[in-house]
């Protein structure tokens, strides 16, 4: 599948999820977003950016903490995600949002503190660009939080391969391997792969 393609079926599909994506099917989601979050320790200066924020909970939870001259950011490739992202922190000073591929973050160089991109890594079509593009709008010693589904062992592997038959968006789970891999491609330190709900895990990288 090419590029343009992928993007655009995924635009598609998450178009089509913003209708539902703030009621009881996506709830757990929140859940997963605040454990991130916790693990940031953030400054009431800190400046934050949530790749494929989805209708931007995420960075409302942030915003709420930074509150000393701090700002949170919300990317994501669907406009309807992010129009009602938008709606959402009417309220919000300091959370800001725009449509955007992972691949070109439309930010200045050493911008951002931290990084967090939930549930929709195995999205993207080409990882280490999406890795170096943080990367590259990170402070130094600046930090990237990845929570995705890892790939490890026979049972991911074969959820893997029946995803890859039936949502075409997919494109793959990844091994705590292939996670450094990316990482050291992009040149980011890899920190840490630790497994925080079955099949979940967080992937820590810094600048």
């Amino acid at each position: 599948m090419q590029e343009s393609e992928h993007k655009l079926i995924n635009e598609e599909k998450w178009n089509k999820r913003s209708e539902t994506f703030d009621k009881k099917r996506f709830i757990y989601f929140r859940i997963f977003q605040k454990h991130i979050i916790s693990l940031l320790n953030l400054k009431g200066n800190d400046y934050l950016l949530d790749v494929g924020c989805g209708t931007g909970w995420a960075v409302r939870y942030a915003a709420n903490i930074l509150k000393e001259g701090g700002e949170a950011y919300g990317i994501d490739l669907s406009p309807k995600m992010i129009e009602r992202a938008k709606i959402n922190s009417e309220a919000y000073t300091n959370a800001f949002f725009q449509v955007a591929n992972s691949e070109e973050l439309r930010f200045e160089d050493n911008f951002f503190n931290y990084i967090i991109c939930t549930n929709s890594f195995h999205h993207y079509y080409d990882p280490v660009k999406v890795l170096n593009e943080m990367r590259r709008v990170l402070k130094p010693q600046g930090r990237i939080y990845i929570l995705d589904p890892t790939g490890d062992g026979f049972l991911m592997k074969w959820i893997n391969q029946l995803t890859l038959k039936k949502e075409p968006e997919h494109i793959g789970f990844y091994t705590n391997k292939k996670f450094r891999n990316f990482m050291t491609q992009a040149n980011l330190k890899h920190i840490s792969s630790k497994i925080y709900l079955y099949p979940l895990k967080i992937h820590v990288a810094e600048k």
